[in-house]
């Protein structure tokens, strides 16, 4: 192979590879109904090695194009992530709507629609095509879409494992009998005037819906309470509530937003809900998911881990002369640090680079494992 015919075939990969990274729309029938949903396929995916699943449920009168932008493709391009948004179909009065049990005044729009029977469908048609951690399912909801994903934790959490809900508690027409215990996040502003956090026509307050989660999971009654950092010039303030111990490793955790509307919180503010739903997600119900799991070789050895100052990268594969890349990347998808293995036992300063605490993503020659810096 000449040298044009090579430059020709690595253009043709990396051409290949990027189309393959990318949004696409697809649907099928269902009950007569053509639905929607918009998937993103992440870069690393690879059928030998399932990915997680994440599916994010739009508000009333939303749809699926705008709510894939709530920021959930940069993590799962580092967290081996199908990320998922369906589309509800419209109703004739409210517009687009899920058939979530919240309604006002007596009317519950799309009640007719079998929105769980399509979300159920939903799952087994990207398993199908894709190759998928059948235990690492995972259901996100904002609005009315909130309302949806509580319905979904009542109804299908045999197929999914753990739940989040911004602004969205139990519908007034729903009745919840869960199949199992399951870890449930919630948030919500304390200045909600759509969805208000002591409840309303359209559905239960958000201490009611946390108090009946951490009935049905039996975890301790006596929460862990902690107030975020306010570091952020945003005129709200965050506490975090814990409820621990329950059945199956499960848990619920509330984020009270005092001062916050109908909004979905993101890297502008002391909390982004994104990242914290996938923290939430990866760590909740005994199975940490992502990267980690899926790609990390035994051979690698990263120490200490937690890591302070300083972090040793030992890579026995280590050959002189060839090149091994090194990334950091943090839970927002961004690269933090990119250097190259120097020898078979290479030491990061992570002080020069001023990293923040938190976790992070150590990427070395397509080889991954989670690092925790303090």
């Amino acid at each position: 192979m000449n040298t044009k015919q090579l430059l020709l075939s690595l253009a043709l990969i990396i051409c290949a590879g990027s189309a393959f990274a990318q949004w696409s729309n697809k649907g099928f029938t269902f009950q007569g109904n053509d639905r929607e949903y918009r998937m993103y396929v992440p870069p690393m995916y690879d059928a030998s090695a399932p990915a997680s699943l994440v599916l994010a449920l739009h508000g009333l009168g939303d749809n699926m194009t705008n709510f894939s932008g709530i920021g959930m493709k940069n993590i799962a391009d580092t967290a081996n992530i199908i990320f998922v948004v369906p589309q509800a179909l419209s109703d004739p009065f409210a517009g687009t709507a899920w058939n979530s049990g919240a309604g006002f005044l007596g009317y519950f729009p799309n009640s007719s629609v079998d929105d769980v029977g399509f979300i159920n469908a939903l799952i087994d048609t990207i398993s199908a095509n894709y190759a998928i951690n059948a235990q690492n399912v995972f259901c996100c909801g904002f609005s009315m879409g909130g309302f949806m994903t509580e319905r979904l934790a009542c109804q299908l959490s045999h197929k999914i494992r753990s739940f989040a809900s911004v602004a969205g508690t139990f519908g007034s027409a729903i009745t919840c009998n869960p199949w199992r215990s399951v870890c449930v996040l919630h948030f919500h502003g304390t200045a909600d005037a759509t969805v208000p956090f002591e409840g309303g026509d359209y559905g239960v307050s958000a201490d009611s819906l946390v108090n009946f989660w951490v009935g049905n999971n039996q975890c301790t009654t006596d929460p862990q309470i902690d107030s975020l950092p306010n570091t952020m010039n945003d005129g709200y303030t965050v506490e975090k509530y814990t409820y621990g111990n329950g059945n199956d490793n499960t848990r619920v955790n509330l984020y009270k937003v005092d001062g916050a509307d109908h909004t979905w919180l993101t890297n502008a503010n002391d909390v982004s809900y994104s990242v914290e739903i996938w923290k939430f997600f990866s760590s909740c119900g005994g199975v940490m998911t992502g990267i980690e799991n899926t790609t990390a070789s035994k051979e690698m050895e990263v120490f200490p881990n937690p890591a302070g100052d300083f972090l040793t990268i030992r890579f026995p594969d280590f050959v002189s002369g060839k090149k091994y890349s090194v990334t950091l990347i943090d839970f927002t998808g961004k690269v933090v640090l990119s250097s190259t293995l120097k020898d078979e036992n290479t030491r990061l300063d992570l002080k020069a680079n001023n990293l923040a605490k938190g976790i992070y993503f150590l990427n070395v020659a397509g080889q991954s494992r989670k690092v925790v810096v303090e």
